[in-house]
């Protein structure tokens, strides 16, 4: 009697243990299964953010673009000017030889350690490699800026160049006064010194434009794909 009794006990508890077992395993698999969701959707909003910056990144290289394309055609002009003085210059426009284009992108100083745990390993990788490329237009960039801002402006500051009655002077009909003097800019046309930095501003704005649109295209094919996979 005794023995069915214990027996029954041991059934009992070893019931209620299963039971138990049971509702841990339930309650941790819920558990997982709403952690993994709110990853997904974590993931989800975080792609989108990248996906806003990377827009914004775009409408900042499209202006650099732009402004690239209008410093070359100057610069294009003096070359002309040193290798036929007959070519006549626009004075007014002729600033933008000591003008810099700007390249400052957000999306891999906001997201790049957050790129890095992405668990969807094609959007790390793409991610990735475009991070890769962006850190080599910084490169050109950098020996784009220096031209300028290390050789070109300090030349016209000390040959005497810079207009200052252009910061605070008109001519008639309001235009403004070149930022460069023109007569100081045509005897300097013919100095070799200044021929050899047109010509290198001339490689480095071409570069630096150059790599700019290739990233700005992988940058509109990224955006595309995001929000495809995305969906």
């Amino acid at each position: 009697m005794e023995k069915n009794k214990t027996g029954k006990y041991f059934k009992y508890a070893i019931g209620e243990i299963v039971l138990v077992v049971i509702g841990i395993l339930i309650a941790l698999s819920i558990n997982n299964w709403n952690e993994e969701r709110k990853n997904i959707l974590n993931e989800s909003q975080l792609v989108k953010n990248i996906v806003e910056d990377l827009r914004l990144d775009s409408e900042h290289i499209n202006q650099s673009l732009n402004e690239l394309t209008n410093q070359l055609y100057i610069i294009d002009h003096l070359i002309a000017k040193v290798l036929n003085s007959e070519n006549e210059l626009k004075y007014d426009s002729t600033e933008l030889v000591r003008y810099s284009s700007d390249f400052r992108p957000i999306t891999q100083q906001n997201h790049a350690e957050s790129v890095s745990n992405l668990k969807n390993e094609f959007n790390r990788e793409l991610l990735q490699n475009y991070f890769l490329m962006e850190d080599r237009v910084s490169d050109i960039f950098l020996e784009y800026e220096d031209i300028i801002h290390n050789q070109i402006r300090p030349y016209l500051r000390d040959v005497g160049m810079h207009n200052l009655k252009s910061l605070y002077e008109v001519q008639p009909g309001d235009l403004p006064l070149g930022f460069l003097k023109p007569q100081i800019l045509d005897q300097q046309l013919g100095n070799v010194k200044f021929q050899q930095l047109l010509f290198e501003r001339r490689l480095k704005t071409e570069s630096f434009k150059t790599s700019l649109t290739e990233l700005n295209i992988e940058n509109m094919k990224l955006i595309n794909i995001l929000n495809k996979n995305s969906k």
